[in-house]
């Protein structure tokens, strides 16, 4: 039918005979809501006359229908609006509702018409109703007319029982029901627009293409002309999809095309979440893309009108959402400032998990957890496997400059391991928290069980606390004392007073090797290789000289020592040793004395003292005069 009081603007020297609308157009069933169908309908909508009910207003009580290989059924609903049969057809069927709306339009003029018969939303889109009969009394009524001709169009589209237009073939296409009007071969390109010309199987001739939305000659067929008229007017060009990429064929900038607006791309990472779902952006003239009203960009962080909510999309075509307005502004955005979407835009989206608390930058591999306002970073793949299981499953990809903009917090590292960074020469041991202990030496490292390394980038360990004073020989956790032994911590009972200690906390204790040993005798040291041994003294490492002392200390009692690498002996001073019976010392005065039963006595005289030496001669240590006090002394021998 030809059309009154349109004015002409689709460019009908852009038809194309056989390509009148893309399969991708034609099939995208989410381009409106029922809402956005109903504003639409509307606006198009003028004051109709009275006694009439026009399409804006129409209303009707619509059945179940079974799902098939077609359709997904439909759950009928009292009284239903127009635009909502529209917009759920469409979602059954996967027709775009924008080609729905379009067909009601051409067909009968029920989109604009002011007073509508009966009969025209009877026959709404002309399904089941031929040119030369009645029409099939099962598709009567607006309901079927929608439902039964979006179901209609996708089985066109399957090409399973209609293939004598079938894309990929040239076909002889008439121009008109009287075949004296002739025809012309048109290559059929898509499905799409072979469904149409299953439907109303005429082309448009010369007049009729010239006549815009008049009438053309006597020949002249006008259901295919008008359909792309309508759609090209009202939404915009069939070939390109509602929502898009485009850029100028001028220009370097890349646009999303959506709701008739443009949004400027401006990040990489925001482009390749957006062609995840839309595909490659699309190169059109400079003129088209300046006629576009330009609204904000269009950034990864968007916003649901419908509801509210906020969502971050990633490059792998998933939206998920903030769950708070704390995470949201944590991670650098603004709950001011986002890119709104149409809702048939974001619903192209899956939804994946909510925003955690773990993110990365778009342009770096380092992941992070956000934690009291500071981001911190997972140092590497051991400290990410340590980490608890739940929240890892999604890490938010966010700009660097939001990432920049968090301050840095403790950094996260391998729990019971060194750490150092690349740079500096301190050591730490690393726990299960964010405290660290420095440690001076690798060998008390390995007397503390702790032997692997991990090198880190300066400035890694800013945040990061330090037990004071370091690691010692000794540390104390939760009130029990423990010491270094050649491959983890050994319980120790009785403490001694005044050696060197550490108080760590639980995050560091937790993950320090224990080597299930206990200790509850006096405390003995030596190298895991040989003699000599030590009594741990307080402060001071006390060298036994003799298996007799040795046993004379420990009160006959099993025998344990701690295995201690030279670099943990260092933590000590050296004192007094512990002399063997019948050894001779002085302390840098004339006075020479003898160990007995561990004690020193006085020799007043060379007689006596060569007596005790015989048969040999005396051999006299000379010691340091200040550890004169550490031995007990006896009786003189004159």
């Amino acid at each position: 039918m030809a059309a009154s009081g349109i004015r002409p603007a689709a460019d009908l020297s852009l038809f194309r005979a056989g390509n009148i609308i893309s399969d991708a157009v034609f099939t995208d069933a989410g381009t409106m809501t029922a809402d956005q169908i109903q504003a639409f309908l509307q606006s198009k909508g003028g004051t109709c006359q009275s006694g009439y009910t026009c399409l804006k207003d129409f209303r009707i009580s619509s059945v179940d229908r079974p799902a098939d290989r077609y359709c997904n059924g439909y759950s009928g609903v009292p009284n239903e609006r127009a635009s909502s049969i529209l917009a759920r057809v469409a979602q059954s069927c996967g027709i775009n509702p924008q080609v729905l709306v379009v067909m009601l339009q051409k067909e009968q003029g029920l989109v604009t018409h002011t007073w509508p018969s009966q009969w025209r939303y009877d026959a709404a889109l002309g399904q089941g109703c031929p040119d030369d009969a009645p029409c099939d009394p099962s598709f009567v009524g607006f309901f079927h007319q929608i439902y039964g001709a979006a179901r209609q169009m996708k089985i066109y589209l399957e090409g399973r029982y209609f293939q004598w237009y079938a894309p990929g073939n040239t076909w002889s296409i008439l121009y008109n029901p009287d075949r004296s009007c002739g025809s012309s071969p048109v290559y059929i390109e898509n499905a799409a627009t072979a469904a149409l010309y299953y439907y109303t199987p005429y082309q448009p001739n010369r007049a009729a293409l010239a006549a815009g939305y008049g009438e053309g000659d006597y020949c002249s067929a006008y259901g295919n002309r008008n359909f792309f008229n309508y759609f090209t007017d009202w939404f915009g060009s069939p070939q390109l999809p509602s929502s898009r990429l485009v850029k100028a064929s001028d220009s370097d900038a890349i646009y999303l095309y959506a709701s008739s607006q443009k949004y400027h791309i401006v990040s990489g990472t925001d482009l390749a979440a957006y062609m995840s779902r839309l595909g490659w952006y699309q190169t059109v003239s400079s003129g088209y893309l300046a006629a576009i009203p330009e609204t904000t960009t269009a950034t990864r962080f968007i916003r649901d009108a419908r509801d509210g909510a906020m969502y971050l999309l990633e490059t792998d075509g998933t939206k998920h959402h903030f769950p708070s307005a704390e995470l949201v502004t944590g991670y650098g955005f603004s709950m001011a400032v986002y890119t709104s979407l149409p809702a048939n835009l974001i619903d192209r989206f899956p939804t994946g998990a909510d925003v955690g608390v773990y993110f990365k930058d778009d342009v770096s591999t380092a992941y992070y957890r956000w934690e009291n306002g500071t981001r911190r970073h997972v140092t590497t793949l051991g400290a990410w496997n340590q980490l608890p299981a739940a929240g890892r499953g999604y890490v938010a990809t966010i700009p660097q400059a939001n990432v920049a903009g968090i301050p840095q917090g403790a950094a996260i590292l391998p729990a019971g391991t060194l750490v150092k960074e690349a740079s500096a020469p301190e050591v730490y041991i690393s726990g299960t928290g964010s405290e660290i202990v420095h440690i001076p030496s690798w060998g008390i490292a390995q007397d503390a069980g702790i032997t692997g390394l991990t090198l880190l980038n300066d400035g890694a360990l800013a945040q990061n606390p330090r037990v004071p004073g370091g690691f010692a020989p000794f540390v104390v956790c939760n009130d029990a004392t423990f010491a270094v032994d050649g491959e983890g911590l050994t319980r120790i009972l009785n403490p001694t007073a005044g050696a060197p200690t550490a108080q760590l906390p639980d995050s560091l204790c937790a993950t320090l090797p224990r080597t299930g040993r206990t200790n509850s005798y006096a405390l003995f040291a030596k190298s895991p290789q040989a003699d000599p041994v030590y009594l741990i003294s307080g402060a001071q490492l006390r060298h036994v000289r003799s298996q007799q002392r040795l046993q004379d200390v420990n009160a006959g009692r099993p025998l344990a020592f701690l295995s201690w690498t030279p670099e943990t002996r260092g933590y000590f001073a050296v004192g007094a040793p512990l002399l063997a019976d019948g050894s001779f010392v002085s302390f840098g005065g004339p006075e020479i004395y003898v160990v007995q039963g561990g004690v020193i006595r006085h020799v007043q005289s060379t007689a006596t003292l060569l007596q005790l030496a015989s048969p040999g001669w005396p051999s006299i240590e000379a010691l340091p005069s200040g550890w004169r006090g550490s031995y007990a002394e006896g009786p003189p021998i004159p």
